[in-house]
């Protein structure tokens, strides 16, 4: 083979076909001159579908490492993410090839891990050629490991570039319980405990019968921590999968996965979660992709460039606590012309945000566009 492909679970894989695409177009490459590995067996049986030289990434040690790189002799490894296991790296820049990693993320617990053992670590990841990574962060922390500035460039996520910003779902409100006039709030990706501060929010509304809630966990097996709340407080609530018409719960529970985006689609105000709790917050951009209020908490580490474009854009709204958020929504049901200026602002946002995949294949194409007779 001549590239590898490296990346973690299916997230990640969809970000590796599009590479894979757009590398065979740029490059005059064949398909079969690209192997990707996945950690996840969900990953692998998806993308094998589209990309036939797909195979489970084997346990990470030295002598298998060493035998499979020895075999299939890549010119290039790109790592997805945050992918970092010694034993490739170090064979495939000892067979001769380069090593690159893209849409590179390092987080707060990673780095800490990293850079107390400094002394271990530093050398297989100094054999890493060119650090594309996604946000000011995330060069900081590789730069703090002792990196070269001049190895690290700033491009951006390219989980945005599978944003259609144009597109919508011909969905109404009524076809998951609630009425049209309904004014439906979001929570998405709830974290563990976090239910308890979104309870205060669900409580200050329990009066009035307009405002319906979608409670949607990160998590599945978390759903029942959630129920046990709302019973507790004595509010009515329906699951996703036996909603119809007449529900009209207070509270509907998404308990399905691959569907948020659709309850998106029907939300007045979309609440990001993993940022109430220090967990680091989700992606804010997928609502505002759909023209949606977007508001999130203080705690937002991972995502702190989508935020921050999203903030200085007046295109979301970031609150300390939940009677912040409360305030939000009686304002919005005062004016709703807020909840359009917000969402517009968003949708434009978007646009700036997206282009990364193209942005990294500019800098890789002059390392893997250009291999002359090379061994398969």
């Amino acid at each position: 083979y001549k590239i590898w492909i490296h990346c973690a679970s299916l997230g990640e894989v969809k970000i590796a076909l599009r590479l894979i695409y757009k590398i065979i177009d740029v490059c005059n490459l064949k398909q079969s001159d690209i192997l990707l590995t996945t950690t996840t067996l969900t990953a692998k049986n998806f993308v094998k579908k589209f990309h036939q030289d797909t195979y489970l990434f084997p346990i990470d040690y030295y002598f298998v490492l060493r035998r499979l790189v020895k075999e299939i002799r890549p010119r290039v490894l790109i790592i997805l993410e945050t992918e970092l296991w010694p034993n490739y790296i170090y064979f495939v820049k000892k067979f001769g090839g380069k090593v690159f990693l893209l849409n590179g993320r390092i987080s707060r617990g990673t780095f800490m891990f990293l850079n107390t053992f400094r002394w271990l670590f530093f050398e297989f990841v100094n054999n890493i050629d060119l650090f594309l990574v996604r946000e000011r962060i995330d060069y900081l922390r590789f730069k703090n490991l002792g990196i070269s500035e001049n190895k690290i460039k700033i491009t951006g996520n390219m989980k945005y570039d599978d944003i259609n910003e144009n597109f919508s779902f011909n969905v109404k409100k009524q076809s998951f319980g609630f009425k049209e006039d309904d004014f439906v709030v979001t929570f998405g990706s709830i974290r563990e405990k976090e239910e308890k501060e979104i309870i205060k929010v669900i409580k200050s509304f329990q009066n009035n019968d307009r405002v319906k809630f979608v409670l949607a966990p990160r998590h599945l097996d978390y759903i029942p921590k959630i129920t046990s709340l709302l019973n507790k407080h004595q509010i009515s609530f329906s699951f996703k999968t036996s909603v119809n018409e007449n529900s009209n719960s207070k509270c509907m529970i998404l308990d399905t996965y691959g569907e948020l985006k659709l309850l998106y689609s029907i939300s007045d105000i979309v609440f990001v979660c993993g940022t109430i709790l220090p967990y680091g917050g989700q992606n804010m951009i997928e609502p505002a992709s759909l023209g949606k209020f977007v508001v999130f908490g203080q705690y937002i580490s991972n995502f702190l460039e989508p935020a921050n474009v999203l903030l200085s854009n007046n295109a979301a709204v970031q609150v300390k606590n939940m009677n912040e958020f409360v305030e939000i929504i009686n304002k919005c049901l005062e004016n709703p012309q807020i909840i359009k200026n917000y969402g517009d602002n968003a949708k434009k946002v978007v646009l700036q945000l997206k282009g990364v995949t193209e942005r990294n294949m500019e800098i890789l194409k002059k390392y893997i566009c250009e291999f002359g007779d090379v061994r398969m």
